[in-house]
């Protein structure tokens, strides 16, 4: 899978922190990050919206993306 922002490679990556693991996915070449959360806001948002942050344009994150993630987090809870 490539990623949105650089057409790097991303691979799956797991994380784990106090409040629990988190499965994502992290672009080797750019470093960036992806998970379903992360992918939900972003379908979420509209383009038009003015952002924080100008200096770099909006990453879009496709559904293929979201749909991976949905169903590698819902194996690792252990659901079909």
């Amino acid at each position: 899978m490539n990623c949105p922002k650089c057409s790097g490679l991303l691979m799956h990556e797991e994380i784990q922190v106090h409040s629990g693991r988190f499965h994502g996915w992290r672009c080797i070449q750019c470093g960036l990050r992806l998970d379903e959360m992360i992918a939900q806001n972003r379908l979420a948002t509209l383009p038009d919206s003015p952002s924080d942050d100008d200096d770099d344009p909006p990453v879009p994150c496709s559904t293929t993306i979201r749909s991976r993630l949905h169903s590698r987090s819902r194996r690792a809870a252990g659901k079909p």
